[in-house]
C-alpha cells in the first residue's frame, strides 16, 4: 500500500526503514532517501512506528 504519494513509500519501505532503526517519522524519510512534502503521510508513519513499539514492549515481556 503506498503511504506517502509524494515520494512513492510504500508500507514495506517504511517498515523496512523502522526495523533498521528510524525512531520517528523524519528519520523513516531520512533512510529511505527522500524528504517530507507535504505531510499528510506523517500520522500514518508514526502510527507506524507506535505499533514497532507496542510489538517490541509485548515481545519484550
Amino acid at each position: 500500500m503506498i503511504v506517502c504519494v509524494c515520494n512513492r513509500l510504500n508500507d514495506q519501505r517504511i517498515g523496512a526503514a523502522i526495523m533498521e532503526g528510524a525512531e520517528c517519522a523524519d528519520q523513516v524519510y531520512a533512510r529511505c532517501g527522500v524528504r517530507k512534502n507535504c505531510g499528510r503521510c506523517q500520522e500514518t508513519i508514526e502510527e507506524m512506528l507506535e505499533e514497532n513499539r507496542q510489538a517490541l514492549a509485548l515481545a519484550a515481556q
